[in-house]
């Protein structure tokens, strides 16, 4: 009895745990087939994103004709707010041009209103913020006037979340333990703010709480308050995008990552559907996708992410791009190289199926042939079988021009290739020279206001008069500008001067002294070569005349080999490096 109960006991713990796995493995298939309709959706929103960004282009023409058409400061103002809004996360640069409209319109016609000037030093502020500006943004917020307690509570929201996205952007450079400390305290105490501002239950309400209680690290009751805010919204919600946001990023701490995905496919569709071009959740699905080894859709929505955050002008996340950016490239340019091995194979079996048809077909007339001496009655069907020959023949003309047509697509890929990855190399060297030159000038010009601030300090006037008036300094740094032009150009074009030289005669060929890296001869068609050719930009780039540079151009042409065509070969040397790169 004991035995059989035991028997009996086990078999019903055994049916429980296959019921568990059997329902689990049906609620897994269930959410990847949600995934994968959310994932059908979401194509359709981006296949359908310019008419979405057409009918928001179309709302704000209808905001800017209401502007044109009042006179009334109040009413131009609200128009202005409207536009900043729009603009935010469509073009950033644009959303601060109407703030700082906003701003003109509060000194000058609102000015005995205080409140007007208040919002649009904020929103300035909240642009700065944005941009990456911290210095101004923190110069702003720290304005006598700000006091929390003179605000009106939309202008004290407006105040906490500018001073929480300022902290946030801080948080994110910083780099010392305490620093980041500091920061993290003051973001807390602007949540903590908000939520006691915000109406409770209302959306933002929620979210600010459920990261207060995110941070705190109970993640199941944070994804619980979110929800509500969840369910109170759809995809035609604009603040739906942020909710579905933070809970893929509560899932993602949650280590869920089926929801996880599922939540950005929906905070995606809806960045999509109100034509939002600074967003953060197509490029992270892309990056989850390309982990799951769905290549070509993370292809699509990285190309469509890095496209969107240059047109939105969002600096900040084109740098979290471009990091997962040559993995996904590389990965889908793998797969189709995979594809072209696939087709060629496919297309040498054809090849040899149809050679073994020919020379089967060759065997059978043969065959027919010598029946034919033998049996005159069969000559019919002699004829029948040299007509098939001729369609087979017809046939293999017909593959054998398909044969070419498929080389010459193949060459012409390879070389589109080619050119997108020395196209991605020029970028990339002259992002980093550019990012390098300008913390620099920004450097020395910092070194040389406090040089004039400690000569005025010491009541030197002359010689600040005479600092000024002298172009000793303008003069070293172009100088220093040129060299540093010169080291960038010769290491993308290193054999720019022996090819240069190419074109001319032994005497009239360029010298270059020991100390020097290029004439201003050679840079001037350097820059022909890197496509400017324009002698006003070349004259002010070089700091000369423009006759200077007529002068530079039609002497350097006359003593060439190729007076006719000589700026056109400088051209082709660029093309020339495409095609020896299709050879190899």
């Amino acid at each position: 009895m004991a035995e059989n109960y035991i028997s009996k006991k086990n078999r019903t713990l055994f049916s429980v745990f296959i019921s568990a796995v059997i329902l689990l493995l049906t609620s897994q298939c269930s959410s990847r087939d949600s995934s994968e309709k959310s994932l059908e959706t979401l194509n359709q929103v981006i296949a359908d994103r310019e008419y979405y960004l057409e009918k928001k282009l179309s709302q704000i023409d209808s905001v800017r004709k209401k502007l044109h058409s009042t006179t009334d400061g109040v009413a131009q103002f609200d128009a202005y707010r409207t536009l900043f809004h729009m603009y935010y996360d469509l073009q950033i640069d644009t959303a601060l041009q109407y703030a700082e409209q906003m701003l003109r319109l509060s000194e000058s016609v609102l000015k005995s209103q205080p409140t007007y000037q208040t919002e649009s030093l904020l929103l300035t502020a909240r642009v700065y913020a944005y941009t990456g500006m911290y210095k101004e943004c923190g110069e702003l917020l720290d304005k006598e006037y700000f006091l929390k307690e003179e605000l009106s509570e939309d202008l004290k929201r407006l105040y906490f979340v500018t001073q929480m996205e300022l902290y946030k952007g801080l948080a994110d450079q910083a780099i010392i333990e305490r620093e980041l400390k500091a920061y993290d305290k003051i973001i807390d105490a602007s949540r903590d703010s908000l939520i006691t501002i915000i109406p409770k239950n209302s959306v933002w309400h929620l979210i600010h709480l459920s990261n207060k209680i995110k941070v705190e690290g109970d993640y199941d009751r944070a994804v619980e308050v979110l929800s509500k805010a969840y369910n109170q919204l759809t995809t035609d919600d604009r603040d739906m995008a942020h909710v579905a946001f933070y809970m893929s990023d509560l899932y993602r701490l949650k280590g869920d990552g089926v929801k996880e995905k599922q939540y950005l496919i929906i905070s995606s569709i809806t960045d999509v559907k109100h034509a939002v071009k600074e967003y953060v959740s197509l490029w992270k699905l892309a990056e989850i996708l390309y982990n799951e080894g769905n290549v070509k859709t993370a292809y699509q929505f990285i190309e469509i992410s890095l496209q969107d955050a240059m047109y939105s002008g969002a600096y900040r996340w084109t740098q979290h791009i471009i990091k997962i950016l040559p993995s996904i490239y590389a990965s889908y340019n793998t797969k189709i190289l995979q594809q072209k091995n696939t087709i060629s194979s496919a297309f040498f079996v054809i090849v040899c199926l149809l050679a073994c048809s020919i020379l089967l077909s060759l065997y059978i007339v043969r065959q027919y042939r010598k029946l034919d001496r033998a049996k005159g009655q069969l000559s019919k069907m002699n004829d029948d079988l040299m007509e098939m020959n001729e369609e087979l023949n017809a046939l293999s003309d017909k593959l054998h021009l398909a044969n070419i047509e498929l080389e010459t697509t193949n060459s012409q890929l390879l070389f589109v290739n080619s050119e997108l990855v020395s196209t991605n190399l020029l970028k990339e060297t002259y992002l980093s020279k550019f990012i390098d030159l300008c913390s620099d000038y920004i450097d020395k010009l910092d070194e040389y206001r406090g040089s004039l601030k400690r000569l005025l300090k010491g009541g030197k006037l002359d010689k600040i008069e005479k600092e000024l008036a002298s172009t000793k300094y303008i003069d070293n740094e172009h100088k220093a500008f040129l060299t540093n032009f010169d080291e960038t150009f010769l290491n993308l074009y290193p054999n720019f001067v022996s090819e240069f030289n190419s074109l001319f005669p032994q005497d009239e060929q360029q010298r270059i002294k020991h100390n020097e890296l290029l004439t201003t001869e050679l840079r001037v068609f350097a820059l022909i070569r890197l496509g400017i050719t324009d002698s006003y930009k070349i004259a002010k780039f070089l700091r000369c005349s423009i006759t200077t540079i007529y002068t530079y151009r039609s002497k350097m042409k006359n003593k060439s080999y190729y007076p006719d065509s000589f700026e056109d070969r400088i051209k082709e040397h660029r093309k020339q490096a495409y095609f020896s790169l299709i050879k190899e």
